[in-house]
């Protein structure tokens, strides 16, 4: 059997924990659902000699049956070589740039392209496409630049410091898909390393300790992360490759510390001062979920967090003053997003696309950070920075009291698990007690009772317990479908409907003089042009032109184009007698910020309508999140049509 697509199809579905559809095999490997047909019955042709085969339905996916999975293994043995060549072997386009990059990183000497098509079993014109997608991605670390040598071939240059944040960066792209057992990016480089799994454990027990003795609780990828980060640094300094850039004499390096005699002893290696800042300043970068003890927040997060709570209420009149837990929540984000920001290194949220289309409000208000931290650190953050923030707005704009015995158990961050605790709240009012949110690492600890009797577990991760305590696995952003499932342990919701008030919203903010249907080819901005002319015309505004060019700057900051054909632009600032909403529809959608748009809703605002403003969100809140009225409105060619697709009147 040869090398190729079938061969990674076939160790794709090997690794896999559970069934992949035939979508999400073609996504992976550039070609049609048909292909991935024809490859899986290559492969069940070549499979029958062995009594195994590749089975599918439509709920699974494709997927070998667990029972013949070591069957599977010997064939991949067998046909494609050791076990731990296997383990090694990129499959994915994501993968081979994962690989490579580590590579270079690691790398003493040029490596060619026809050395990477050799390793990767891949075409010379496949390593050139990837490293085109590489020489983009380092555009964003000015200290790094990847010399091309047509005979030489690839080396990348760039101080120490530099290399290992991107290493850092790229390790931490590896978690990309969750479904397959992919956790070998280490393996890419040091595979030859026996005790790779033994000393990876010893780093992971030693960090626990440590930040359990200082009461740091982080989040489970964070945790895992600060480990790969202080292993490459090990190993780094085992290559003779150091960190000779010299650090401030009174820079905090408690943790790494802590951490220095228990590493040195361990592996052998001196940790002087500049690669003990490194290891500090990373764990300064990870996301904290809770400070039990002496922690430290940053006072330069105080002051932003302070005029932040202050912005908000002089422009939309909501007091979060008296929140004391926003206020902490925010400075446990804001803390390490600070030590990002210093060292060049911004996250990124893959729930980022969803929190603008299902909360625009949060996300509006969370956009007021941004020309504070500007101010106070001189640089703007991006979007991904900006939803973490709109996730901790959301909750507390729909806080209420706790009042019933639930932990949640959370991998990804504060803000997932403050969200899944609002959401459950609520939905269940008195009926629930959120005990608290805690990172799987501390499972034995609410298993043992050291937080309160716990009744059930609630986690956006797969989870199983010995104990007689049932967990109910939910979407990081949990769903009503999530919510539903949870009656059973729970009882009935306590609902609270507004039905009446929101059917008589519609005609507050929509006219039949504020709707365009644009038949012809257009673009987005002649669209918000031709909108702020119809506000402009029937007495809202007094100036298009500032008008229009405020909606454009608002724009160039964070697109406010979501993920189902809408887009909510709107001015920077209140320019408008009152608070409305002019409406283009395009019968054929436009492509803005590489998304498709088809539903303009250019929103103008006064901001002394601070309590319209909020039922106007709330309004878009609900238009965004059901896609059956957004697809009639799509289809809306007058105002009529409009409202009632809303079916709000």
């Amino acid at each position: 059997m040869e090398y190729g697509r079938q061969k990674n199809i076939f160790l794709c579905l090997l690794n896999s924990l559970i069934g992949l559809s035939g979508k999400e095999l073609a996504g992976m490997f550039g070609v049609s659902s048909r292909t991935i047909r024809s490859d899986v019955k290559f492969l069940n042709d070549f499979l029958k000699g062995y009594g195994i085969r590749i089975c599918s339905s439509k709920r699974q996916g494709y997927f070998i049956p667990s029972d013949q999975k070591d069957i599977a293994l010997s064939i991949a043995q067998e046909v494609f070589g050791k076990e731990e060549t296997l383990a090694k072997l990129p499959v994915t386009p994501s993968e081979r740039f994962i690989f490579i990059l580590l590579k270079l990183a690691f790398a003493k000497d040029n490596i060619s392209m026809e050395d990477f098509a050799e390793m990767l079993f891949v075409s010379k014109t496949a390593v050139y496409l990837d490293v085109k997608n590489i020489i983009s991605f380092l555009e964003d670390y000015v200290n790094l630049q990847l010399e091309i040598s047509p005979i030489k071939g690839l080396r990348l240059n760039g101080d120490e410091r530099a290399k290992r944040f991107l290493i850092s960066n790229v390790l931490k792209r590896d978690k990309g898909n969750e479904k397959l057992m992919l956790g070998r990016s280490l393996c890419y480089i040091f595979a030859d390393d026996k005790n790779l799994n033994k000393d990876i454990l010893f780093l992971y027990e030693t960090i626990i300790n440590i930040l359990n003795k200082f009461g740091y609780i982080l989040t489970d990828d964070d945790v895992n992360l600060l480990v790969k980060d202080i292993f490459i640094s090990i190993k780094r300094i085992e290559m003779g490759f150091a960190i000779e850039d010299e650090t401030p004499e009174d820079e905090d390096l408690t943790i790494a510390k802590a951490i220095k005699h228990d590493i040195e002893g361990y592996f052998n290696v001196s940790l002087d001062r500049g690669e003990l800042e490194y290891i500090q300043q990373s764990f300064n970068t990870k996301r904290v979920l809770d400070i039990t003890g002496e922690g430290v927040l940053k006072e330069d997060a105080e002051d932003i967090v302070d005029e932040f709570i202050n912005v908000i209420k002089n422009k939309f009149n909501i007091d979060f003053a008296g929140n004391a837990d926003f206020k902490r929540n925010l400075l446990l984000h804001i803390s390490p997003m600070i030590e990002r920001i210093k060292a060049d290194y911004f996250e990124e949220n893959p729930l980022k696309n969803q929190i603008k289309t299902n909360y625009p409000f949060a996300f509006e208000i969370a956009t007021l950070i941004v020309p504070i931290i500007k101010g106070e650190l001189n640089v703007i953050i991006n979007e991904a920075e900006v939803s973490y923030i709109a996730m901790h707005v959301a909750v507390a704009l729909d806080k209420i009291d706790n009042k019933t015995n639930i932990v949640i158990i959370c991998g990804s961050g504060l803000g997932t698990a403050q969200f899944v605790n609002n959401k459950v709240e609520s939905y269940y009012g008195e009926r629930v007690n959120i005990l608290g949110y805690y990172p799987v690492y501390k499972l034995d600890s609410i298993l043992e009772g050291e937080y309160g009797q716990v009744d059930l577990i609630i986690s956006t991760i797969p989870l199983v317990t010995k104990k007689n305590i049932p967990v109910v696995q939910v979407n990081p952003l949990i769903t009503d479908d999530d919510l539903n499932r949870l009656k059973y342990y729970i009882g009935n919701p306590r609902m609270i409907t507004n039905k009446a008030n929101e059917d008589g919203v519609s005609r507050e903010f929509f006219r039949n003089d504020l709707f365009v249907f644009f038949e012809e080819e257009t673009d987005f901005y002649n669209v918000v042009l031709k909108l702020s002319g119809k506000l402009k015309m029937q007495g809202y505004i007094d100036d298009i032109k500032s008008f229009y060019s405020s909606v454009v700057k608002r724009e160039k900051l964070f697109s406010t184009a979501l993920d189902n054909m809408v887009a909510i632009p709107h001015s920077m600032e209140s320019m408008s007698k009152r608070t409305v909403v002019a409406v283009g529809v395009l019968k054929n959608p436009v492509v803005h910020d590489e998304k498709k748009v088809k539903i303009i809703l250019l929103i103008a605002f006064n901001v002394k309508e601070d309590e319209k403003i909020k039922r106007l969100y709330k309004l878009l809140q609900k238009i965004a999140e059901s896609e059956d009225i957004i697809e009639d409105i799509s289809r809306s060619t007058n105002f009529q049509e409009f409202i009632s697709s809303m079916d709000l009147n």
